[in-house]
């Protein structure tokens, strides 16, 4: 389990505020939904691209809709790319993936750690 120590600031503010929302997911079985969605809005306040050590700033949190669809990240355009800019864009993508499934991963044991 994660220790959630491991979340400072802005970051653990966030996720300390999302309990109540997790909990009436368990009990009303729809927990599975819940953290979906917590994610969904901890990703678009705090980026995979912003290091974790890294606050955003109050203007940024500020300005974030929850409500507003996700970004589209594309992959690399290979008709573009040369044999190494492509190796290059695709190690970048793959980074960014395995990121994105160890932050949620990372927030969901947090969540299930607060209650």
């Amino acid at each position: 389990m994660v220790n959630p120590g491991a979340f400072q600031g802005s970051r653990k503010i966030f996720l300390q505020s999302q309990t109540a929302e997790y909990q009436a997911g368990v009990v009303g079985d729809y927990a599975a939904d819940a953290l979906a969605q917590i994610q969904r809005k901890y990703l678009k306040c705090f980026p995979i691209d912003l290091p974790h050590n890294e606050e955003p700033s109050p203007e940024w949190l500020a300005a974030v809709d929850d409500k507003a669809a996700g970004e589209e990240h594309e992959g690399p355009d290979l008709n573009a790319l040369n044999e190494d800019e492509l190796v290059a864009a695709m190690v970048k993508l793959e980074e960014r993936q395995g990121m994105l499934r160890f932050r949620k991963a990372v927030s969901s044991n947090v969540v299930m750690c607060l209650i």
